[in-house]
C-alpha cells in the first residue's frame, strides 16, 4: 500500500520540479537540523552518536543559504517537512537525497517558524497527515499534506493560539494520543490538544541543571518523549506512555548526551522503536532495579569495535559491548567479562576510608556511585567520585564510606570517559566513548573507639619496673580502633594511629593484642587461629608491608605494629629524641593502619573500648637494662594499668630486685606502683606530653590525684599543664 501511495505522489509532482524519493522505511534514528545554513545529522538516541547526513541541503537543485527549522517526519509518506527562512512562507519537503522541494502554502504570516511537527491520524488508507507550526507572536497553524502537494495549500490558523505565549522551541506529537508535548527552557512541560486548541501545564521537570532552549523533541512508539537541550547537548527522557497525562507526575532523566548547538531542531518517525541494534555499546551489569537497561535509560558507552585499542578509553584490559534493551536481555547476559578495571584493596566499612586501584587505558576522567543505603538507586549524594582525573595505568584512590551505610551486599558503578562531555555525566544515560563497570560489593557496619574521626592518646614509660624519669614520653601515639560488624557479629578489626613522640633511650616495639571481652571476672581473647592472616592489610606511612604482623608461635592474636619504633621515626638534626625535647618539637608523624579480618564471625561482647590491648615490648638485640641480660627481650612488656601481659611475658620480671612495681596477678593487678600510678596511660583527649626527663607529676600537678583515686578525682588533669614543661607545638 505504501509503495502505491508513493508512486501516486511522484505522479502528482510530475508536472512540477522533480522530487526525491522518500525515505525507504521509518528510521529509528532521529533527525537533527542545525546551524544557520541547514546541516542535517542523524542521532542514535541510544548511544548519542551523531552522523552527518547532509553537510548542506539543496533547494530545488540550487545551494541552500538558509536555516531550516520546525522540522517533522511524516510517516504517512516517509518525507520530512520543515520551514525555510530563505523566504517567508516557504514550507519545504525533504526526501532521501536531502534536496528541498518548496510547497506553495498560503495564509502563513511573514515570520520565522522554529516549532513544528507532523500529525498523522487514522489508519490504513484513511491516514491523514498535517504539518503544524507555531510561533508565540502568531500562534499555531495547520497545513494539510493529503492532496496534490504541487498545488497551492491553504494553512489554517488556530484562533486564540497567538495568546498562548509558550516559551517553547520545538514540540512533538504523541504517536497514540496525537497530543502535542513541548518543554520550556525552565523545564515546564505542556500538553497541547490541537482538536480543542487548548494547552495544559503538566509539571516543571527537573532537568538536572540544564537551562536554555530544548530545541529538538521526539517521540518513540512506546510514548517516550525526548528533549534535546541546545546548550548542553543532553537529551532528557520523559515517560509519557500515559497520554493524556492524568493521575501521575512525569519525571525527566538524562537519556544520552548528543551534539550541542546554538540552533537545534529535531524530527523523528514517532512509530519507530528506540533500541540497541548492535554490540558496539557497553552497558552496566547491576541487576534489574538499578536502571541498567536501555528501557530505564541505563548507563551506556558507544565505542568503535574496529578501533585497534590505541585510542579507546576503558577500564582494565578491554571493553566489549552488549545488547541490553530490556530486563530480559539483562537477565540473559548479567555479567560483563570485561569488567576488570577496579580492584578493591580494603573493605567497605561505615565511617572509614577504603582504598581502590583503578586501571585505565588512557588519561581520562572517572565517576563512581555506591548504593550505600541499598535502595537500588545510585542517588546524587552517593556519587563518591565526580569527574576525577586519572592517568593511564594504575591509580590509587580513597573512597569515604558514610557512617550510615547499611551492612550487606550492594552495588557500585564506575564510568570512565575522555572528558569531552560538555558537563558531568550521571549514573544513567548514554555517552560517546568510555566504559561503564558495575561491581557487587560487601559493606560492613562498624563501631569505632573513640569515634570515626577522633583519637585517644597512648603514652608509655619504658623504665618499668623502675620509676626512672617517669616522663611518659618514651612512646606517645594517637590510636583508634574499629570493629567491623555483619549481622550483629564481629567480622574484623581495624587499628590505626600515628607516632607523636619517642623519648626512649631503649628500643621498644609496639603491638596490639585482640580481645572480644575484658573485665575482672571474664576474659575472652581472640585466638590466632581465628584470624584470616592471608587477607590482613597493613601499611606504615602508606607503604604496604609485605610481612604478616601476626606474631608467630602464639595462641593469642598478637599484632606487631613495629618491631622497633626507632626504625621508623626520623629525628631532626641536633635532636637526641623524636619530638620530646624543647627545641625538637617538629618532625613528621609516622602513620600506621592495619585491617584484620576474621575467618568466621564472632558474637559481639564488650564495647569497642575493651577489645584491644595495645602495649610496648623490648626490641630484640638491644640493651634494655642489666636486669634483662639473661632474659629474652621479647618477654618484657608494658601494658595499660591492670591489663594482664601476654603469654610471651616472663614472670621473673615480677621479682626484679629494687622494683617499683606492685603487680599482683592473683588480684588482677598489673603495671602499677604501690600508690596506684601506672606505667602506661590512655588519654581520651588531645594532650601535651612532658618534655624529656620531666616527671609527669611535675608537668601535670593534678595527675597523681587522678591516678591514685582510680580516676575519680581531677578527671580533667590533662587540661592543666605547666606549659614550660610540656611539648606545646606540633605534638597533637
Amino acid at each position: 500500500m505504501r509503495k502505491t501511495y508513493i508512486a501516486t505522489m511522484c505522479m502528482l509532482f510530475a508536472s512540477g520540479s522533480a522530487i526525491a524519493d522518500p525515505f525507504e522505511s521509518c528510521p529509528s534514528k532521529a533527525f537533527l537540523m542545525q546551524d544557520s545554513v541547514a546541516k542535517l545529522y542523524g542521532i542514535d538516541l541510544v548511544s548519542a552518536k551523531a552522523t552527518t547526513i547532509a553537510a548542506s541541503l539543496t533547494r530545488e537543485g540550487a545551494a541552500n543559504t538558509s536555516s531550516v527549522n520546525a522540522v517533522g517526519f511524516n510517516y504517512k509518506d516517509q518525507y520530512m517537512y520543515g520551514y525555510s527562512k530563505q523566504e517567508p512562507g516557504r514550507v519545504v519537503q525533504i526526501g532521501n537525497d536531502y534536496d528541498m522541494t518548496v510547497l506553495d502554502v498560503t495564509g502563513l504570516p511573514d515570520t520565522n517558524f522554529y516549532v513544528g511537527d507532523i500529525q498523522v491520524t487514522g489508519t490504513g488508507t484513511n491516514q491523514q497527515a498535517y504539518y503544524f507550526v507555531y510561533t508565540p507572536n502568531h500562534g499555531l497553524y495547520k497545513i494539510p499534506l493529503n492532496d496534490d502537494l504541487t498545488q497551492s495549500i491553504a494553512s489554517i490558523q488556530y484562533t486564540g493560539s497567538e495568546n498562548w505565549n509558550l516559551n517553547i522551541f520545538d514540540f512533538a506529537f504523541h504517536p497514540n494520543s496525537n497530543l502535542l508535548y513541548a518543554m520550556e527552557s525552565n523545564g515546564n512541560l505542556h500538553e497541547i490538544n490541537v482538536d480543542t486548541a487548548t494547552t495544559t501545564f503538566i509539571t516543571q521537570l527537573d532537568t538536572a541543571g540544564d537551562s536554555g532552549a530544548f530545541g529538538a523533541t521526539y517521540f518513540d512508539v512506546n510514548g517516550q518523549f525526548y528533549a534535546s537541550n541546545n546548550r548542553s547537548g543532553k537529551i532528557h527522557k520523559v515517560d509519557l506512555s500515559v497520554s493524556p497525562v492524568v493521575g501521575y507526575t512525569p519525571t525527566a532523566s538524562v537519556f544520552t548526551s548528543g551534539p550541542k548547538s546554538g540552533q537545534n531542531d529535531g524530527a523523528r518517525c514517532a512509530i519507530a522503536e528506540v533500541k540497541v541494534t548492535d554490540n558496539s555499546i557497553d552497558f552496566g551489569d547491576a541487576p534489574n532495579g538499578y536502571a541498567t537497561t536501555l528501557a530505564d535509560s541505563g548507563p551506556r558507552h558507544l565505542y568503535d569495535p574496529n578501533d585497534d585499542g590505541e585510542n579507546l578509553v576503558y577500564l582494565g584490559a578491554s571493553v566489549d559491548g552488549e545488547n541490553i534493551n530490556t530486563a530480559a536481555d539483562l537477565a540473559a547476559a548479567p555479567i560483563d567479562n570485561s569488567d576488570d578495571g577496579v580492584a578493591f584493596v580494603t573493605d567497605f566499612v561505615g565511617g572509614q576510608n577504603t582504598q581502590i586501584i583503578v586501571t585505565a587505558s588512557q588519561n581520562s576522567y572517572l565517576y563512581a556511585w555506591f548504593d550505600w543505603n541499598q535502595d537500588q538507586v545510585f542517588s546524587a549524594d552517593e556519587a563518591m567520585l565526580d569527574k576525577i582525573a586519572i592517568n593511564a595505568g594504575d591509580n590509587s584512590l580513597l573512597i569515604p564510606v558514610p557512617e550510615t551505610t547499611l551492612e550487606g551486599n550492594t552495588w557500585a558503578r564506575f564510568r570512565v570517559t575522555d572528558g569531552s562531555e560538555a558537563s558531568n555525566i550521571n549514573a544513567t544515560g548514554g555517552v560517546s566513548g568510555g566504559e561503564v563497570e558495575d561491581y557487587e560489593i560487601t559493606t560492613y557496619a562498624s563501631d569505632a573507639y573513640p569515634s570515626e574521626n577522633d583519637w585517644v592518646t597512648l603514652s608509655y614509660e619504658d623504665k618499668w619496673p623502675f620509676a626512672g624519669d617517669y616522663d611518659f614520653n618514651d612512646l606517645v601515639t594517637h590510636f583508634r580502633s574499629t570493629r567491623y560488624k555483619e549481622n550483629g557479629a564481629v567480622v574484623g578489626y581495624r587499628i590505626e594511629g600515628e607516632i607523636l613522640g619517642v623519648g626512649a633511650t631503649y628500643h621498644n616495639g609496639f603491638a596490639v593484642r585482640l580481645y572480644d571481652q575484658i573485665n575482672a571476672s571474664t576474659e575472652r581473647r581472640v585466638n590466632r587461629a581465628e584470624i584470616d592472616e592471608a587477607n590482613i592489610s597493613f601499611t606504615i606511612d602508606g607503604v604496604v608491608q609485605e610481612t604478616s604482623p601476626l606474631e608467630a608461635g602464639r595462641s593469642d592474636a598478637i599484632l606487631i605494629v613495629m618491631e622497633d619504633v626507632w626504625d621508623y621515626v626520623q629525628k631532626n638534626g641536633g635532636c637526641q629524641y623524636f619530638r620530646t625535647e624543647a627545641n625538637c618539637q617538629s618532625g613528621t608523624k609516622v602513620t600506621f593502619s592495619m585491617t584484620v579480618p576474621l575467618l568466621a564471625p564472632k558474637a559481639l561482647a564488650d564495647s569497642p573500648a575493651n577489645v584491644l590491648d595495645p602495649f610496648i615490648f623490648a626490641s630484640a638485640d638491644h640493651f634494655h637494662g642489666d636486669f634483662m641480660n639473661s632474659i629474652d627481650k621479647r618477654s618484657w612488656e608494658v601494658h595499660l594499668k591492670n591489663r594482664a601481659p601476654t603469654e610471651a611475658f616472663s614472670n621473673e620480671l615480677y621479682s626484679v630486685s629494687g622494683s617499683d612495681d606492685a603487680s599482683n596477678p592473683a588480684a588482677n593487678s598489673y603495671f602499677q606502683t604501690t600508690s596506684g600510678l601506672p606505667w602506661a596511660m590512655e588519654i581520651g583527649a588531645a594532650w601535651k606530653h612532658p618534655i624529656e626527663t620531666i616527671d609527669i607529676t611535675n608537668a601535670y600537678p593534678k595527675f597523681a590525684a587522678f591516678a591514685t583515686s582510680a580516676g575519680k578525682n581531677s578527671i580533667t588533669w590533662y587540661s592543666e599543664p605547666q606549659l614550660s614543661k610540656v611539648i606545646t607545638s606540633g605534638a597533637q
